[in-house]
């Protein structure tokens, strides 16, 4: 275990690969989702508590619904609330989602380095492009998997199996970043080294990690060219 300030000498040179989620790891954009959340559970007449919110983070939006909604709601109900909080967040993620402070440069190192790049988040595709495009990082990712497009979602494993099936790799040959522990446990079920930053991320919870570190300054060697 690599405890967080000592993780400047992490060998990437064992990997092939990088897979990055995207909320909270490559982007600040969960504050976005939130309020996307609360304003259409008050259409419906419903209050998210604080813990529901948490407990969400990083998982896609049908298991928050049902919960939310304590399993009433039908397929189709379930689908249609869905793209309803989908589409206020189209209308907020542009202005409110920001860099989280060098995760792109350690991107685009990682890169440089001859490591393949890949997104596995629970947001839809459309959120994941608009933010590879704010990052400026889009020609350098090689594979987007899109968790909402698939029958289980964050914390199951199938999200990483995907994207290692779009690399051509085993589990092995690749590490991920994540931020948040739904996420962490679904590239380590996929047996994925993972690591663990965030401020939330140097805890218990997390010690299946490879590393934890509360910021990626703690990762970082390089910058973009």
């Amino acid at each position: 275990m690599t405890p967080s300030g000592n993780t400047q000498h992490i060998d990437y040179s064992r990997y092939r690969a990088a897979i990055f989620d995207l909320d909270g790891t490559l982007v600040h954009s969960e504050h976005a989702w939130e309020a996307a959340k609360i304003e259409i559970a008050a259409r419906h007449g419903l209050s998210p508590s604080r813990a529901l919110l948490h407990a969400h983070v990083g998982r896609g939006l049908s298991a928050f619904l049902d919960d939310l909604f304590n399993h009433r709601l039908s397929q189709t109900e379930r689908d249609e609330i869905g793209n309803q909080i989908g589409a206020v967040a189209d209308e907020l993620l542009p202005e409110m989602r920001t860099p989280v402070s060098g995760a792109p440069e350690l991107l685009c190192s990682l890169h440089d380095k001859g490591l393949s790049i890949a997104i596995c988040s629970s947001s839809p595709r459309r959120h994941i492009v608009g933010a590879l495009e704010m990052l400026g990082v889009s020609n350098r990712v090689e594979a987007i998997v899109s968790a909402a497009e698939l029958p289980r979602g964050k914390p199951d494993p199938l999200p990483y199996v995907a994207t290692l099936e779009a690399l051509g790799l085993a589990p092995h040959e690749a590490c991920a970043f994540e931020d948040s522990l739904p996420g962490a446990q679904s590239a380590f079920a996929a047996g994925i080294s993972v690591l663990a930053v965030g401020e939330c991320c140097t805890g218990s919870d997390f010690s299946f990690c490879q590393v934890m570190a509360e910021s990626f300054g703690d990762l970082i060697e390089s910058r973009c060219q």
